[in-house]
């Protein structure tokens, strides 16, 4: 005899994981993102990443993690003084907006 499976879903009908949405323009926000740790004391460098800013990005797919909350799949750039990298990551959606919305605006 196996073990006992427990919990689930019950067998209801699920919504897709992941829904794809073409190539939509989207803003960023990296300070969200990725936050500085408490009591940071850094020293600014101008040759460094600039994450402490909204970036433009292309959101290509929308991702539901296993407990319902949704992530974009995301491509932007990321500049230093003489380098720029194109990355591509699921971001949660409580950190990206439509380019179109005026700032400090959600959906």
């Amino acid at each position: 005899m196996g073990m006992k499976w427990i919990g689930g879903d019950n067998g209801q009908p699920q919504r897709p994981a992941f829904v794809r949405v073409g190539h939509k323009a989207v803003l960023i926000d990296l300070g969200a993102l990725y936050p500085n740790a408490p009591h940071f004391t850094g020293e600014y460098n101008p040759e460094g990443l600039q994450i402490r800013s909204v970036h433009l990005g292309v959101l290509t797919e929308w991702g539901r993690d296993e407990w319902g909350a949704w992530y974009g799949k995301v491509t932007y750039t990321i500049t230093a003084k003489d380098r720029q990298e194109k990355v591509t990551h699921w971001v949660p959606s409580w950190a990206l907006r439509p380019a179109g919305d005026p700032p400090g605006s959600r959906r």
